[in-house]
This record gives C-alpha cells, structure tokens and sequence, in this order.
C-alpha cells in the first residue's frame, strides 16, 4: 500500500544542504501498524514530513496504492497526522468542541447531526467519552495525545502518521497508547498506522519495526528479530550498539541483509516465525551483497482506496474558523478584559488631552480670535489628531501582534489536514479587523461627545482614523505570519510602532526633500497629515502648517496610501502563511 524506494532528503545549512535521509527503502502493507524509532536527529521526523506531504524528497520515490505522490500528492484527508508538539490545541475549546470543529474543517456535506454522530464515535475510539465536556486546559499528557489522534481521525485517513506519540509517557500509559494505535490501524479496511518514536520499551506491540540511524536504515523487520539482528541481549542496548559503528556502515550492513531478512520473515505477509541463528546471520557477519531491488514489493489493496472526503469550500473554513476566534475570546476572560481596556481607555487618555484647554477651541467661534487663544487652539488641534493616531496604532499592535504566531502550531496542524492558507487569513482578518474597528469608531466618537470635538469635518477624521488603525493592524498580522514565533512578532511590531513615532516627520518637521522619501513608509504621517487637512477650512489650520512645516497629505491621499499599506500587510501575511515551520 506504501512504499519507499531510495528516498534521500536535504536540509539547507549556511555551509550547504545536509543529508537527512539516504535512500531510505521499504514497504507497508494494508492493515499494519509500523514504528520508525531513533534517537534525536535521526530523520524520523524529517521521515514523517515527507510522507505528510510536508516537504519533497530531494530523490527517491514514494509510492500509495502504486500512485507516485510527488506527481499526484496525496489528498489532505488521506493522510491523519499527528504532530510531536502539544501546543497544537486550542484550550478554551471543550474535547467535543475540538473534533466538532476538525470536522467542520475537513469534512465537506455532513448535517449536524452527521457530525455529532461521528464525534462521538472517536471519543468512543480514543477512550475520552467521560470527558467530552471538560475543556483541553484541564487535560493531562495522555489526554492531549488521544485528542490529537481523534482530530487527525475525523476523515478516517488512510494513512495515519504519528509524531512521538508515546515520548514522555509513563510505562503504562505508552502501552495504552501503543494499543490505541493498534486498534486504530484495524478499524480501517486500508489503513496503515506509522509511529516515529525513539522509546524503544515497546517494541513488541507494532508489526514491524523500522530503525533509523543518523538517516540510513538499519533495519526493518518484526520487533524479535531486532536483538537477534544487532546481536544484543536487551533492546536497551540497541543506541549504545548503534553508537559503535558509523551509520553509513549500518546502513550497508542491512542492504546487504535485508533480502534474506526479508524473505525469511516474508514481510509482505506477516507472522511466520523468526529466523534462527543459522537461517540469517546477524548483521557483525560478512555476506556477499543481494541482487535483488532491497524494498518490498507489496500489491494493491483489493478494491483500491476507499473515498476520500471532500474538503469544506474557503469560505466555509474561513466562517468556522472566524466563529470559533469570536468564541475564543468571549471564554478567555483575559483576552477580552484587554480588548474592552483599550476600549475605555483610549477614548480616556484622549479626552484628557483635549479637556485641559477646551476653553481655547470654545472661543474659536465667532470672531477671529487672538494670538493668545488661536496658537494653543492649534497646538491643542494638532497634538489630539496624534495621539489619537498613536492610540489607533497601539490597537493594531495589541490586535494584531500575535494573533497569527501564537496560534502558529495549532495552525499548521490544521493546515496538514486541510486548511486553506486563504481561509485561515480571511478568518484572521475577520476578527482583528472588526474588533480594531469598533475600537477605532469608540476612540474617535467618545473623545468628541465628551470634549465637545475639534474644528472641521469630523467624518473624514474618524474615518482616517479607522482606517489608520485597520492599516497597521494588517501590517502587524504580515509580521506575525512571518515571524518565528509570536514573542519576536510582538517584539517587531512594537518596533514599527516606535519607527512610526520617531519617523512620522509631523512633530520634527523634517525637510520637504528628506520627507519625501520616508512619509510613503510612515503609516501614522498618513493618518495624522490627512486628519490635519480636514482642518484647512478652520482658523487653526494656517498656525499648524507654521507650527510644523511639512507636507500634508489630502484626505484622499491619506486614504490611498493607508489602504496600500493594509494591502501590503495582508499580502506578507499571505505569503508568511504560506511557507510552513
């Protein structure tokens, strides 16, 4: 059903590609359960990606019910992968939730009730029914690892590719699991199970063992047979052996063995009893090298694979998955404790601003006013337009900072099984966008209800402001997609943000020349310049344009730029979201 044939793969270094994996070869049947077991470093997860469809081997071939996978890849939903790490959860979710929500991604056509039915059944599957209700922040490891197993289930995969899925359990637990993944490789007509691990206490629960050393293979055969091989009396002593030889020798060792290995175990049909000592010598002795192609040939399932589930359309991802955010954050009470913060407090600090010399803009009507109440009323004018323009930036920061890193390994499990780069960035711009909005809309309708408001039209200013806002709040979701992690994306946001204050031009009054070139990178310039134009009209408008002499840019202007400058932050999202970690 799937098979290897010299697969190598290479990862870029600084001093040039390094090998991972050299020519890796072997077979699975239908209906068997495998384990690929190694110490770090070894290429078991390098050997896992490839058969996701994560990455390409740099040669080789691999092989699924005799299709090649490079020239037809595999559908997401053959293929259930559950990663090694345990942050890929969304804890606010209950354990239902969780799988009612992987359907809902992968799983094109199913009513409701549809779905309730088959959640059920993996919590059945997986031994969680008793904590369907209790969210995944109260889950132990063992939990957490059945969770990931039933989300990587909901399209009952063919190919179901386990990351370390028992590392770190205690004895009892890893048999359970290992257990689980048994049955989970029955339950399926044409399903194959293969477990990457460098635990090596369990052996005896999987069909065959793979061993992989330094990326060459040193074996693949049944579990007894793997002492008899290395000749060692305990598989504890199986890395200290490995340590001994270099790994390119090991991996001759079983090229040279593995057919006589092979046909005495007849791997394409197992359970014949093991070799004895004078049927297969062990890997220390010399033998002439085989003729044969060293992969096993292994037919077709009957019938061929079954159907594949179709997958939800964009858009249909994308509404789930804006609906689930929403949820998110109405159940994570510090979440939306800093959300309402910004808003009350924002429309505050503006207010407090403008109040101290709200008598100078009331005399501005009427008559001209004179020297001593027209220049505070324009320095007043100016300085509230940017500090609010400052508070709009700071709700693009605090919106849209992590949303994207923090979320990074929940979002590529779901990518493995399915999600749309396009939907997943839709559902992110579906609720930053709303919520930086809202904030937006509050911060420049509270502080003119409660200061009075400033000359001029007010409409274009609070239009700017939002959009301001809207702007850098897209520029900061581009720098979390393509950031590391949401720590360093925090981090590089906050600096644009100081970049904006120190580089804006509208305080220092930079020369037109040099203006020139920094203002189409400045998004505060455009959302401050504009809202200053909408003064022009206003007997304030001349003392600010003497007060800072640069060059302000109309409404309109101010609205193309800050758009383009939305489009830039949603294209490096885009392309960020992309390119996988």
């Amino acid at each position: 059903m799937l098979e290897l044939i010299g697969v190598s793969r290479r990862v870029p270094h600084k001093r040039g590609d390094v090998p991972v994996l050299h020519e890796v070869s072997f077979g699975v049947p239908a209906g068997h359960l495998m384990t690929v077991i190694g110490a770090t470093g070894s290429g078991k997860t390098s050997l896992i990606s490839l058969l996701a469809g994560l990455e390409k081997p740099a040669q080789g071939v691999i092989l699924f019910h005799g299709e090649d996978c490079d020239k037809r890849p595999l559908h997401p939903n053959q293929v259930g992968y559950v990663p090694a790490a345990d942050d890929v959860l969304d804890e606010a979710l209950t354990v239902r939730e969780s799988i009612m929500s992987a359907l809902m991604l992968r799983v094109a056509g199913l009513t409701k009730d549809q779905r309730v039915d088959k959640a059920s059944h993996l919590l059945v599957a997986v031994g969680l029914e008793t904590l369907a209700t209790e969210r995944v922040a109260s889950l132990g490891l063992p939990q957490r690892r059945r969770l990931k197993l039933a989300l990587a289930l909901v399209s009952d995969p063919a190919l179901v590719l386990c990351d370390e899925f028992t590392d770190g359990m205690d004895a009892r637990s890893e048999r359970e699991l290992a257990a689980l993944l048994k049955y989970v490789a029955g339950d399926h007509p044409a399903r194959v199970v293969i477990h990457a691990t460098q635990t090596v206490g369990n052996l005896a629960a999987y069909d065959t063992v793979v061993i992989l050393h330094e990326g060459h293979v040193c074996f693949h055969g049944p579990s007894r047979a793997v002492t008899h091989y290395f000749s060692i009396a305990a598989m504890d002593e199986l890395y200290p052996r490995l340590a001994k030889r270099p790994a390119e020798r090991w991996g001759d060792s079983w090229s040279r063995h593995r057919d006589s290995y092979y046909d005495a175990f007849q791997l394409g049909g197992l359970g014949e009893p093991a070799p004895t000592s004078h049927e297969v010598e062990p890997a220390a002795e010399s033998k002439p090298p085989s003729k044969k192609t060293g992969y096993v040939e292994i037919a077709p399932a009957p019938g061929g694979p079954p159907p594949t589930p179709t997958l939800p359309t964009t858009f249909a991802q994308a509404g789930h998955l804006i609906q689930r955010r929403w949820t998110l954050l109405r159940r994570t009470r510090a979440q939306w404790l800093r959300h309402l913060s910004v808003l009350v407090l924002a429309p505050l600090a503006a207010v407090l601003l403008v109040l101290p010399n709200r008598g100078f803009l009331a005399r501005l009507a009427g008559q001209t006013p004179p020297p001593e109440v027209l220049w505070p009323a324009a320095y007043t004018c100016m300085m509230a337009l940017w500090v609010q323009i400052l508070l709009a930036l700071m709700m693009g920061v605090r919106a849209g900072a992590r949303e994207i890193g923090i979320e990074r390994p929940l979002y590529e499990r779901e990518r493995a099984g399915g999600l749309r780069p396009g939907a997943y960035l839709l559902s992110k711009l579906g609720f930053v966008l709303p919520l930086v909005l809202l904030q937006a809309f509050a911060l420049g309708v509270l502080s003119d209800l409660l200061t009075g408001g400033l000359p001029g039209d007010a409409l274009p200013r609070l239009l700017l402001l939002a959009l301001t806002g809207v702007a850098f709040a897209c520029l900061c979701l581009g720098i979390s997609a393509c950031s590391a992690n949401s720590e360093r994306a925090h981090s590089r946001c906050w600096m644009l943000f100081f970049y904006n204050v120190m580089l804006a031009g509208a305080l220092l009054g930079f020369p037109r020349a040099l203006g020139n070139v920094i203002h189409p990178f400045i998004t505060a310039y455009y959302g401050w310049s504009g809202s200053i134009e909408t003064l022009e009209n206003t007997t304030v408008f001349v003392p600010i344009t003497q007060l800072v002499r640069t060059w302000f840019a109309t409404p309109a202007q101010a609205f193309l730029a800050l758009t383009v400058h939305a489009g830039l932050g949603v294209l490096a999202a885009w392309f960020g979201l992309r390119k996988r970690r």
